[in-house]
């Protein structure tokens, strides 16, 4: 039994269901992404020296971000 297990059986004692933990955990991370992309967005545009260069990060940021929590969310 390894430690995601732990923590998942740990999960069945508490009045929670397992479908509702994990939902949730999903919900905080994408909120905490979401925080995390608006504070890098605009410090890309105040602080960036602009150009193709950033355009391009940002291009590849917002899209690997975007297919990351898709894939985290239909894995769910």
């Amino acid at each position: 039994m390894g430690f995601p297990d732990k923590i998942i059986s740990a999960i069945d004692f508490s009045f929670f269901s397992k479908q509702f933990v994990t939902h949730a955990i999903f919900w905080l991370v994408a909120a905490f992404t979401a925080l995390l992309s608006l504070v890098l967005f605009f410090h890309w545009r105040k602080y960036g020296q602009g150009g193709g260069v950033l355009a391009v990060t940002e291009l590849i940021y917002l899209g690997v971000s975007i297919l990351l929590l898709t894939t985290a969310y239909f894995a769910l």
